[in-house]
């Protein structure tokens, strides 16, 4: 009767402790998981050995049922099972007649097989059902062209920003200038190698965070805490890379510091200065933007 009122008394300040620290301490919550697992373990074994007549009917029962019980790495489960089957086989062929020791070693050996199969096959469809998570989560927030985040990923982080940045934020709006011309006089082919090698020159320069494609021409980046004349720099530089390759861009870029940071206004800031580089592009290589 002491040891049914101990493990009781065991069992039940194992599960207390892991429900108070299941939010806080998931580490911990895991191990007293596997510490609750292997109390049971133990009275299921003391209990088969106070029978030594009769097969060990409540560890087998375990030894399917754990499985279910722990979703954590496998081979965690499974090494515990094993060592549960080895010693239920040593114990029942010292403690039992030859013939209960048998079944019960038989009845180890399978239905701890079985938990084992179970334990993989319910790691590898938890697995497979992460990666697709994270599958439909990338194609969610990305723009599957170009890389870069997407307009859902922009207009989601887009009022975070203020909250990310301890002095100030750049936001540079980019117009990939003649990409209807391009589509329709080299097909889209060309027109997406075009947006690719943008794209690309961006997320070099800019956290891939945060580039975002917001429109079919048009993309957004970010820069937080940062000199405004390494941003203008480096669109220059980006500028001269593009245009040695035959694209030409139009940026505007606007700073403000973080204290009272209004984002909206940033982002129609410098979309204006977008514009107006924009006019002066087609201007100076004598094009009217009307036939766009």
């Amino acid at each position: 009767m002491s040891v049914y009122i101990g493990m009781s008394v065991l069992n039940a300040l194992i599960l207390i402790g892991s429900m108070k620290l299941s939010r806080r301490h998931p580490r911990l919550t895991m191990l007293l998981s596997y510490a609750y697992v292997c109390a049971l373990y133990m009275f299921s074994l003391h209990i088969t050995m106070l029978h030594p007549d009769r097969p060990s009917v409540t560890t087998i029962v375990l030894l399917l049922a754990i499985p279910f019980f722990l979703i954590d790495r496998p081979i965690y489960t499974v090494a515990l099972i094993a060592a549960v089957v080895a010693v239920l086989c040593l114990l029942s062929s010292r403690v039992k007649d030859a013939e209960i020791a048998a079944i019960d070693c038989w009845n180890a050996i399978s239905f701890g097989a079985v938990g084992i199969a179970a334990e993989v096959f319910q790691m590898r469809t938890h697995f497979r059902m992460l990666a697709q998570n994270r599958k439909i989560k990338y194609l969610s927030e990305t723009d599957t062209l170009t890389g870069a985040k997407n307009r859902n990923r922009y207009e989601y982080r887009l009022a975070h920003y203020p909250r990310h940045c301890c002095e100030n934020l750049a936001c540079v709006y980019i117009d990939v200038n003649g990409l209807h011309e391009l589509n329709n006089a080299k097909g889209h082919k060309a027109g997406d190698e075009m947006l690719l090698t943008v794209a690309k020159q961006l997320i070099e320069r800019f956290d891939a965070e945060h580039v975002y494609r917001i429109g079919g021409d048009e993309f957004v980046c970010f820069r937080a805490d940062a000199p405004e004349s390494e941003t203008l720099r480096d669109m220059e530089e980006i500028a001269e890379a593009l245009n040695r390759q035959g694209y030409f861009i139009s940026t505007g870029i606007a700073a403000a510091e973080n204290e009272g940071l209004d984002i909206g206004a940033l982002v129609i800031e410098a979309e204006k200065r977008m514009y107006a580089a924009k006019r002066g592009f087609y201007q100076s290589a004598g094009r009217d933007r009307r036939r766009r």
